[in-house]
């Protein structure tokens, strides 16, 4: 999903693999995709040039549990040595400059090193301005010989068919103003069947809303924190347009903050659903597909 942005940039992209004997580790593939993402995702920001490389290291296997290193370097901006010290902070940036240049709230990284510790993993942070970072990640993983297999409960695996295919044929508006974020999403979304126009902010969400026919688009997904206009503030404005589909075209909060709170304002502001990031698209392809099909046999 970054390999054809960096290669139009002129930026060379490599997955290496150093020592790695074993085939099979336990461990939430899920997020460590995610922590990996999160650490490209800051790579590809802040190099202009060079090359990002992502390596998976096996350093030691004993009494069947592997330790694994995954490594994103990259040779862009770097960070100052204070600054390394706080960037698992919630909130943090290196400066408001940084800031307003780049984007984002600051809690990429916050998110990433809780993912991580709960894991009972560590990172290490190697970084110099003007020369490039090094994130690494730190996991102890049990060794399998067989790849899992998810168990199914009896009479589930027609629904859970379905529910792998709910988003094939679906036309869905999202606004993301994260330029990495938005082409993560499209590229998954698209690949779950899905057909995906992205705006960069709530009024462009609006706009396109209004501006396609009654029934176009399935659902709408908008980030909470958007410059211009908040993805809550587009639902309430949309609830509001004067046609036909308005006050029911499903919308869904996406957002880094899923407390109850959070769930609560994204409700009040007319959202049928909140989901928290780093997206699971597959728990979010399930949950949404169950939706629009329990409310497609209510207009039946």
């Amino acid at each position: 999903m970054f390999a054809k942005s960096l290669e139009a940039r002129g930026i060379r992209y490599a997955v290496e693999y150093e020592n790695v004997t074993v085939d099979y580790l336990i461990g939430d593939e899920l997020r460590i995709s995610q922590i990996i993402i999160n650490f490209l995702s800051n790579a590809v920001k802040f190099t202009e040039k060079g090359e990002i490389v992502v390596t998976f290291r096996q350093m030691m296997l004993r009494n069947g549990v592997a330790d694994l290193m995954i490594r994103v370097h990259d040779t862009g901006a770097g960070m100052e040595p204070e600054f390394i010290n706080r960037i698992f902070r919630p909130f943090e940036q290196e400066s408001i400059e940084i800031g307003h240049r780049y984007g984002g709230t600051g809690l990429g990284m916050a998110i990433t090193d809780q993912l991580v510790r709960l894991m009972g993993g560590e990172i290490v942070v190697e970084s110099q301005p003007g020369k490039g970072s090094d994130f690494s990640v730190f996991l102890h993983l049990p060794v399998t010989e067989h790849p899992a297999r998810p168990a199914v409960a009896e009479g589930r695996d027609e629904a859970a068919s379905r529910d792998d295919s709910a988003f094939v044929g679906r036309r869905i508006l999202m606004a993301e103003d994260n330029e990495i974020n938005a082409e993560i999403a499209q590229e998954v979304l698209s690949g779950m069947g899905a057909k995906v126009d992205v705006v960069g902010d709530g009024q462009q969400a609006v706009d396109a809303f209004d501006g396609h026919g009654v029934g176009y688009y399935d659902f709408i997904l908008l980030d909470v924190q958007m410059p211009v206009m908040d993805g809550r503030t587009a639902a309430r404005t949309i609830r509001r347009l004067p046609r036909a589909d308005a006050a029911g075209i499903p919308i869904f909060a996406l957002s880094a903050d899923a407390f109850v709170e959070d769930e609560r304002l994204s409700a009040e502001a007319g959202m049928n659903g909140h989901f928290a990031k780093p997206v699971d698209f597959t728990a979010l392809q399930h949950s949404v597909g169950r939706f629009l099909a329990k409310k497609e046999r209510k207009t039946l």
